[in-house]
């Protein structure tokens, strides 16, 4: 018996063309990045028919910056991940916020289900107003 080639495929949401013009696509490690972005950048009650899915970071990223704030971005991600992200076994969550520039730095450090190698994903989550 043989191991599938690509074990996770998905659109690409940049919705690029491919050479056949046809929409390029994510697979494998890129595949589940993307889709770890896409939970953590979506508020809940922002999908229909998925009231819960999704993150709370934008409501806390207008919080004080302090260490309280750190822990608890790192308990929503984790808590995030943990109930959407089945492909994913979380190791660490790293938060460094930036103080003088005004964001915040996330690192976040995974094995996907079926692929042996460690993964490290970062992400910059910034006030805007």
């Amino acid at each position: 018996m043989t191991t599938p080639t690509r074990l996770y495929k998905d659109i690409d949401l940049s919705l690029a063309k491919t050479t056949s013009n046809d929409v390029a696509k994510r697979v494998d490690v890129n595949a589940v990045k993307q889709s770890i972005k896409n939970l953590l950048l979506t508020r809940p009650g922002e999908r229909p028919f998925q009231p819960l899915l999704g993150s709370e970071l934008y409501r806390i990223l207008f919080e004080p910056m302090d260490v309280v704030t750190v822990e608890l971005m790192k308990g929503v991600i984790t808590d995030c991940i943990g109930n959407y992200e089945p492909r994913v076994k979380l190791q660490e969550v790293a938060v460094n916020p930036k103080y003088d520039e005004n964001y915040y730095d996330i690192s976040l450090y995974f094995y996907v289900v079926g692929i042996a190698t460690p993964v490290t994903y970062n992400l910059t989550l910034q006030r805007l107003r």
